[in-house]
């Protein structure tokens, strides 16, 4: 065991860059189980084990509430409870409900459903968010500046006007502030002066906190920058690897700039530049491809193929797989693209499952080709 514990620690540090070999290499702790594991890792991390005890309370709760099928019991249950439901208990519930999404457990989901429903309207932290969601539904429903001067001041809390001025950012311009100093100029000849006082802290306040907003995000388009050209300065054949060992990194905002600087090459005729951003960007998406699970990867696929002929081609491919879960994930699926702002993909997706019921039969579901 030694010997061999001795053999992995070397491979670890032959792994690493001279300035990266830390000490506690030399040190490997051995656990029993993977229950020890994760509890050392996490209590390095900051989270103790009264902090994972008061989590694993909240998880029975919300299964106890799953089991009760009485709703009056289940209305009775949530205000025993009214106290231990928090924005965590919300959280536990969300990452339940994604979960069983995943995994086409439809029962489940809708349970979990009804649960969340019932915590949303029955708890003073659930009509919170009812309250926070209804105001910012309210402005991505009319996304203009009236609109978002009207969230902001109906917004119970900071939290939300911070959420709010997140979403209309772009909006926050010259002709915005000035509409707002005419409502405190209004209200101050009205003789409402505490009203032209209320409007002018919330000013104040959406100020900083649009200061705030701009500097998170420099600071995030910066490291976007830092880690393209990092990309840019490696080795051809250190690419891909840089690239897996910082795929976290690799979202949309890395794309958008990647894409911007293969534009400016294009524009300048930059042929080596060009090369090495078209290879960047083959080996972030496949390496993002990688990590989806085949059923993602086959409705990318299917997305990306032509209607109806390569759509159906590739049905009939993997028709042992086209079982009635199957083709109710992707139904459930259309209702996000559509949630996501992505209409067009979702109708194209309807036209696809509907290919999908033509072809399906009662094959028990195999690995998708």
């Amino acid at each position: 065991l030694q010997r061999m514990i001795g053999q992995l620690t070397n491979s670890v540090l032959n792994s690493l860059q001279p300035e990266q070999r830390k000490a506690y290499l030399l040190q490997p702790q051995q656990f029993f189980n993977l229950k020890t594991l994760v509890e050392t890792i996490l209590n390095a991390d900051g989270v103790t084990p009264e902090m994972l005890k008061a989590e694993q309370a909240k998880v029975d709760l919300i299964q106890q509430l799953m089991d009760t099928s009485d709703d009056m019991a289940l209305t009775a249950l949530i205000k025993e409870n009214e106290a231990n439901i928090d924005l965590t208990a919300f959280q536990i519930v969300a990452s339940a409900l994604s979960a069983a999404s995943a995994d086409r457990q439809r029962a489940e989901y809708d349970r979990l459903l009804h649960v969340r429903d019932r915590l949303l309207e029955l708890t003073p932290i659930g009509q919170k968010i009812k309250q926070q969601q209804t105001v910012l539904d309210g402005f991505t429903a009319n996304p203009t500046r009236e609109t978002l001067l009207a969230q902001l001041q109906l917004a119970a809390d900071a939290e939300t006007r911070e959420a709010l001025l997140t979403l209309g950012r772009p909006l926050l311009d010259y002709p915005f502030f000035q509409a707002w100093t005419s409502q405190i100029d209004a209200a101050a000849k009205a003789g409402n002066q505490a009203e032209a006082d209320r409007l002018t802290a919330l000013r104040k306040e959406i100020l900083a906190t649009r200061d705030k907003i701009d500097a998170a995000s420099q600071a995030t388009v910066e490291a976007k920058v830092n880690f393209l050209r990092d990309l840019l300065m490696v080795p051809e054949k250190e690419v891909e690897k840089l690239i897996r060992d910082r795929l976290p990194e690799v979202d949309d905002l890395f794309f958008e700039i990647l894409t911007q600087n293969l534009t400016t090459a294009q524009q300048k005729n930059d042929q080596g530049a060009m090369q090495r951003l078209q290879m960047i960007g083959s080996l972030a998406t496949r390496a993002i491809q990688d990590l989806q699970p085949p059923e993602v990867r086959f409705v990318n696929a299917l997305l990306q193929s032509e209607y109806p002929n390569q759509t159906r081609e590739l049905l009939e491919r993997n028709k042992p797989a086209l079982v009635p879960e199957f083709i109710q994930w992707l139904q459930a699926l259309t209702g996000d693209l559509r949630q996501d702002g992505r209409a067009e993909a979702a109708d194209r997706l309807l036209k696809i499952i509907d290919q999908a019921k033509e072809l399906s039969g009662s094959n028990i579901p195999t690995a998708l080709a």
